[in-house]
């Protein structure tokens, strides 16, 4: 991407007020979203999701959300010595996988009031250099007008990608996997008002989804587009089947802020 995108990627995010009722993050998220297959199984290739390393091996998920910066869980960097980020991944086992990158995180940026997994677990890595979009490596779409809250509110069926265990199977995984979440109130996981909740009786999300998108399959303009909406933050209990995710909608102001004081 050369210095004149991200110019013009900077005045829309400094203009995002002036934007229509579903205005995107970075507006090269990829518009088709083929279908996939869920509930546990290897997913298709997921091009936005980030495969975050720590002194060689596998940290936690994450996801491409703009040129140069990648979204995942604020307790996911608190060591944050030898981090870094590989875009494109799929099949971790595999050195002929496809175009794969790996970035250096030169900068994280968490939220000031993080304190442990069901508080304010944000953060945003700023990565060593542009990524260069493809057909493996595209960001994820991300609503930004705070209109959407009604909207994303009513949404009760996600999809969770990840490279994490599940709570059938203790090995992780090394292919990136897929299951569908259902929304329940929030008192089954005895979490704040700010985080989504959610269970799948059958497979759950558990260790080393930590930071993973939480998504949904939306039509948009006659065009079927896969946003974010939440970040994976916790388990509750023995992986009993309940997650926890920060629900974006309620830091778009804080996202869009560290974006904006940090985008060069």
């Amino acid at each position: 991407m050369t210095s004149a995108i991200a110019l013009l990627i900077l005045s829309a995010l400094l203009s995002l007020g002036k934007l229509g009722f579903a205005g995107f993050l970075d507006s090269q998220c990829i518009p088709p979203y083929g279908p996939r297959v869920i509930g546990g199984q290897n997913a298709r290739r997921s091009p936005w999701m980030a495969y975050l390393i720590r002194n060689g091996g596998f940290a936690c998920g994450g996801s491409l959300i703009a040129y140069r910066f990648v979204l995942t869980a604020a307790h996911c960097t608190q060591i944050n010595d030898n981090l870094y980020v590989r875009l494109g991944e799929y099949d971790s086992s595999r050195t002929t996988d496809g175009q794969t990158t790996d970035y250096r995180v030169v900068n994280i940026y968490r939220h000031e009031h993080y304190v442990s997994f069901q508080h304010d677990d944000i953060a945003v890595l700023k990565l060593d250099r542009t990524v260069v979009y493809n057909a493996a490596v595209r960001p994820i779409c991300i609503f930004t007008n705070t209109g959407f809250q009604s909207t994303a509110d009513r949404i009760q069926d996600f999809t969770l990608t990840g490279w994490g265990q599940s709570a059938q199977h203790y090995e992780m995984p090394t292919t990136l996997q897929a299951m569908s979440l259902h929304r329940v109130e929030k008192h089954f996981c005895g979490a704040p008002s700010n985080t989504i909740c959610c269970r799948n009786p059958s497979k759950f999300a558990c260790f080393g989804d930590s930071g993973s998108p939480l998504g949904a399959l939306l039509k948009y303009r006659g065009v079927y587009i896969f946003a974010q909406f939440g970040i994976v933050n916790s388990v509750t209990g023995n992986c009993d089947g309940y997650s926890i995710h920060m629900d974006l909608t309620s830091y778009m102001a804080w996202l869009l802020n560290t974006l904006r004081r940090n985008w060069y």
